[in-house]
């Protein structure tokens, strides 16, 4: 997913720089976007290829659709078959970077609509996208984390809802005293996030023991693993960025806290899991795709990226971006020209399924299937299905 998941502020800067977004956005005019031309037609991206968190296998997600498209002769618009060109640009995790990028991908390389990045910064990169009057599609946002805007972001990927009920389900098979550690990050989605899984496991009958909310970049996790071993806390719920996560999950082995349950939401979807070794198995997982769930092209992915990724959730963030770039090119292909205006139009107008599954908008929304994953010797194991995946297995535990 991510390859995935960090938090990334929004800084005072890039508000200044999104309101010099927005006043050029007026005189914004791509010759990629007439509708009587016959040359590319220009998609971008601003993504994390470096930095905090590395998306590669997200991009090459979008790279597959754009050259199984073109190998096609291209997408159909208006009756003519026109190739499409991929712009992709590292913002190296920084999102003031990300700001000039997506301003610089939209009104410099003529770029018709743009693709994601993860979390935090689609959240940041919606108001670009609605300031540019520029078609958004994204994945890796929880749907319930999109913000409303001014209709231009379109986000299909999984609920937490969805995660969080599956969870609680997989938790009553496995015995507890039912006490909760949530841990955040401090940041807008991290907070939304522990309040609806913390308000989710009191509905399931838990208690939220502690509460903590850190900031990025936390390397002393002492006082957090405390609240934990003090309050008894047998359930851990941990939502930062990975090289957070990393930190606590050493520290929790060094100071001999050991809950019975613990699930990494976006952390440990992250490459880079695996470096944990042993320190690392037993973590759950919230997953958006597995190779058991019988999804769409599901044998074309694993043919052509296993080898790369092993690990089930890179070749899942390589879905992840397979799909983004087919909703996007579908509509595109729907859109009768390639004016924004149209595109976005047809977007609101999808009625698909693609490598995640069914993907219909309501509220600029489409919600895919969720599944519940375990970090076991390097590789994840899904644990719980929710639709044609392997029986439920037993859970392991943190070692």
């Amino acid at each position: 997913m991510r390859t995935l998941r960090p938090s990334l502020r929004l800084a005072c800067t890039t508000v200044c720089a999104a309101l010099l977004v927005a006043g050029c956005a007026g005189n914004h005019t791509s010759s990629a976007g007439s509708a009587s031309s016959t040359g590319p037609i220009v998609i971008g991206t601003s993504i994390s290829l470096s930095g905090n968190t590395v998306l590669t296998s997200i991009k090459d997600g979008y790279q597959l659709a754009v050259d199984k498209a073109n190998a096609a002769g291209g997408v159909t618009v208006g009756g003519t078959k026109r190739k499409i060109k991929l712009v992709v640009l590292d913002n190296r995790s920084d999102t003031n970077t990300m700001v000039q990028q997506v301003r610089s991908l939209v009104l410099s390389s003529h770029a018709i609509a743009l693709l994601g990045s993860c979390c935090q910064q689609n959240i940041d990169m919606q108001g670009q996208a609605d300031a540019l009057k520029t078609p958004l599609m994204m994945g890796a946002l929880p749907v319930e984390l999109l913000p409303e805007g001014n209709g231009y972001t379109w986000d299909s990927f999984q609920s937490l809802a969805d995660g969080a009920d599956k969870f609680y389900e997989l938790a009553d098979t496995t015995s507890t005293n039912k006490k909760i550690l949530v841990v955040t990050s401090n940041d807008a989605e991290g907070k939304s996030t522990g309040q609806l899984w913390a308000g989710l496991g009191r509905k399931s009958g838990y208690t939220i023991a502690s509460t903590k909310a850190v900031p990025t970049g936390t390397t002393d996790f002492s006082d957090v693993i405390q609240s934990g071993k003090s309050t008894g806390a047998q359930v851990l719920i941990a939502s930062m960025a990975p090289q957070d996560c990393f930190a606590m999950w050493k520290q929790m082995k060094a100071l001999a806290y050991k809950p019975k349950l613990a699930i990494g939401l976006q952390c440990a979807q992250t490459p880079g899991w695996s470096s944990l070794g042993t320190l690392g198995d037993g973590t759950l997982v919230q997953l958006n795709w597995t190779d058991s769930a019988g999804l769409p092209e599901t044998q074309m992915i694993v043919d052509k990226f296993a080898k790369k990724y092993p690990a089930l959730n890179d070749l899942g963030s390589v879905a992840l971006g397979y799909h983004e770039a087919q909703v996007l090119m579908n509509a595109i292909s729907r859109a009768g020209d390639t004016t924004a205006a149209s595109v976005n139009k047809a977007l609101a107008a999808t009625d698909m399924s693609s490598a995640l599954g069914p993907v219909k908008f309501t509220a600029n929304k489409s919600t895919t299937p969720s599944f519940i994953g375990q970090w076991e010797n390097g590789r994840i194991q899904q644990v719980w299905p929710a639709e044609g995946a392997v029986p439920l297995k037993s859970l392991a535990g943190l070692r």
